[in-house]
């Protein structure tokens, strides 16, 4: 029997997906079935999430990929399935925000100076131990300062299945990994105040071996607790990161010698309990070279120039054609488009909002568009011959304002930027504008400069109909940004009207003056709105833009400001 409508509609109604556990779901939309591709792009996820940690995180890849300096992430736990489920994503974001707050730390630089403090102590016979010790202690703290923010959140599910991994090769107590990996569960937790209590074994190990683990750690873990407060609490409020780490040596040294008189004769884990046994050191080696890890590197390793091709598709470099339009050549700074945003609020003023579109409407074109063919309306007198048939002889008249440029908005997010109160005006003014500027130009766009790790960074505040925004930060590269706006505006038949919003002027790459040629070559209309300016910040725009400025000092003055601008672009 063929199948009627209803069935077909019953079929084709709504595909059902499964649900995916894990925080990682609801942000991470760009997946892909092929592994080279899902490993590209996991890889642009998290380098975005590192980006906000801190300045210095440097460059983050795959390990076994080809890079000397940076921090390798170990790609093994989420090998072997495509699309990455969104719990294996939590896990390896939660990894690589440990690692990097590792590195913004320098906590190898401080391990070293620790090696060397306890050079001459008669501890250092097991320097493995101490090793073993000082990272632990390093994982509690950069847990601590992740559970600050949601990062938190990652570094809790990568924590939970590293210990769960480990744990699978805990064997007879005591040892010292066992001990160090229950004190970093409870050190870490996103409570922050587990360790505060007193510690009882609730494992299920202890009616199997039928001897509790307290017997065992409950006084060495109390030594640890006993430098949680400080190392949680009060070391992240430390101003300098020097500071920090002496602050945090000092205090692993002040615990280390009581702790290890405690377990100077426990085996470390249960490797080196097995190579005291002669038999078994040759079982225990072939293992380490069956290790997982070096598995994983190769597989990366074979993919890596499929991943770094993936990747290079997502930022577009913009640097040899801004070179390839100014004259020093030499000065001109590295310039990237950029897709790390945050989704920004709604901070669109209304009430300037209505302003600004009475505003434009007085420089807008007006064009007449006339809806005939109607039941209703007014009488259409070229259509009265339908009256005895279809009666559809009434028509409608609207009038519609359209902009003789194609507005585009530059928003200048360096460092001078980054004062709250500056921020939030400029993000009022620079959405109030762009809003009425899509009401009457379709091809409006806004983007946003700043300066990260020597590049200055191009990104689109606006698409699919959010606003977004980014972190103000470094130096201000406004010729080069000027430029490469203008490369990449949508070829049409009106001319393009860049409205530059900055609060200083350009202190970094080629300078304003090669910018404003390029627009006189390329017919672009300029205009600058200067925000929060200083008398010594607007003395110098004036310089680099002349009559193209004006000064902002209260938003309600903008639509003042702004009919100017637009009466200059329209007759110039």
């Amino acid at each position: 029997m063929a199948p009627t409508c209803s069935d077909i509609r019953d079929v084709i109604d709504r595909f059902r997906f499964a649900r995916e556990g894990g925080y990682s779901s609801f942000w991470r939309r760009d997946k892909s079935p092929v592994e080279a591709l899902e490993l590209a792009k996991v890889l642009v996820a998290i380098r975005k999430i590192a980006s906000y940690i801190g300045p210095n995180v440097g460059n983050i890849y795959w390990a076994g990929m080809n890079y000397e300096d940076g921090i390798g992430i170990d790609a093994g736990p989420i090998l072997g399935r495509y699309p990455l489920p969104a719990y294996k994503t939590d896990i390896i974001v939660g990894q690589a925000v440990r690692s990097a707050y590792i590195k913004t730390e320098w906590s190898e630089r401080f391990k070293q100076l620790a090696g060397l403090r306890f050079q001459e102590s008669t501890t250092h016979a097991k320097i493995e131990f101490f090793d073993l010790f000082f990272d632990t202690c390093e994982k509690v703290y950069v847990d601590a300062i992740a559970n600050r923010s949601v990062l938190g959140r990652y570094a809790e599910k990568a924590r939970e299945w590293e210990i769960s991994e480990k744990s699978k090769e805990f064997w007879q107590p005591p040892t010292l990994v066992e001990l160090l990996y229950i004190w970093w569960a409870i050190a870490a937790d996103r409570s922050g105040t587990k360790y505060r209590d007193e510690y009882k074994d609730t494992s299920v190990g202890a009616s199997i071996r039928g001897v509790s683990l307290e017997t065992f750690y409950k006084e060495p873990l109390n030594l640890l607790n006993s430098i949680a407060d400080r190392l949680i609490k009060d070391c992240p409020k430390i101003n300098g990161v020097t500071e920090r780490g002496q602050f945090r040596l000092d205090l692993y040294a002040s615990i280390w010698p009581n702790l290890f008189e405690m377990i100077r004769f426990w085996p470390m884990d249960r490797a080196d309990m097995l190579r005291q046994s002669p038999e078994s050191r040759q079982d225990i080696e072939e293992c380490d070279a069956d290790d997982n890890g070096q598995e994983a590197n190769s597989v990366i390793h074979s993919f890596q120039d499929l991943i770094e091709k993936a990747i290079r598709k997502k930022n577009s470099d913009f640097t040899e054609t801004v070179r390839s339009n100014v004259k020093k050549t030499d000065e001109v700074v590295t310039v990237e488009g950029s897709d790390i945003v945050l989704q920004a609020r709604d901070k669109v003023d209304k009430k300037l909002l209505q302003r600004l579109k009475m505003i434009i409407k007085t420089a807008a074109q007006r064009k007449t568009i006339h809806n005939r063919g109607l039941k209703a309306g007014k009488i259409d007198r070229r259509k009265l011959y339908r009256a005895a048939t279809t009666g559809t002889v009434f028509q409608l008249k609207k009038n519609q304002f359209e902009l003789a440029n194609d507005i585009v908005l530059l928003v200048d997010a360096s460092g001078s930027m980054a004062e709250p109160t500056k921020w939030d005006q400029t993000e009022t003014i620079h959405q109030t504008l762009f809003s009425v500027a899509k009401t009457f130009n379709k091809n409006a766009r806004i983007f946003a400069y700043n300066e990260v790790r020597d590049r200055c960074l191009l990104t689109e505040l606006y698409t699919d109909g959010r606003f977004y925004t980014v972190l103000p930060h470094g130096k201000t590269a406004s010729g080069e940004a000027i430029i490469a706006t203008g490369t990449r505006l949508k070829k049409t038949r009106k001319k393009p009207l860049i409205i530059h919003i900055t609060d200083g002027a350009s202190n970094w790459g080629c300078g304003v003056n090669e910018a404003l040629k390029f627009c006189i070559r390329k017919k672009i209309h300029l205009l600058t709105i200067g925000i929060g300016c200083g008398p010594d910040d607007k003395r110098s725009l004036r310089k680099e833009y002349g009559k193209l400025v004006q000064f902002v000092d209260n938003v309600h003055h903008l639509p003042h400001f702004f009919r100017s601008l637009l009466n200059h672009a329209r007759w110039n």
